[in-house]
């Protein structure tokens, strides 16, 4: 016996038919129409469309060379594999006689 209510079993039946892209969920013109209908909305409200998505701090940099150019110079560029710095790994002292 399931324990999910309705509008979770028609949200869940929305996602799968739009293969979990939000920005293709469509409404079922079978039975349940409206409610689909109701939970779409929902989720469109909810939603916020790529092209008014706030940039992130990466894209606003990356947008201005100028600002670009002073952000590897302050030494926020990732590092290559080669230049990794090295890890030391320390020892216990070894007990040498002392000449």
């Amino acid at each position: 016996m399931s324990h999910i209510s309705e509008g979770q079993r028609l949200l869940r039946l929305i996602l799968k038919r739009a293969n979990y892209a939000t920005s293709d969920i469509r409404a079922d013109p079978g039975e349940p129409h409206l409610a689909e209908i109701e939970i779409i909305r929902r989720i469109e409200g909810a939603t916020i469309a790529a092209e008014n998505y706030p940039a992130s701090r990466r894209q606003r940099l990356n947008s201005d060379p100028a600002a670009l150019a002073a952000w590897e110079n302050e030494g926020g560029a990732v590092r290559s594999k080669q230049s990794r710095p090295r890890r030391f790994h320390h020892f216990a002292p070894q007990n040498h006689p002392i000449d």
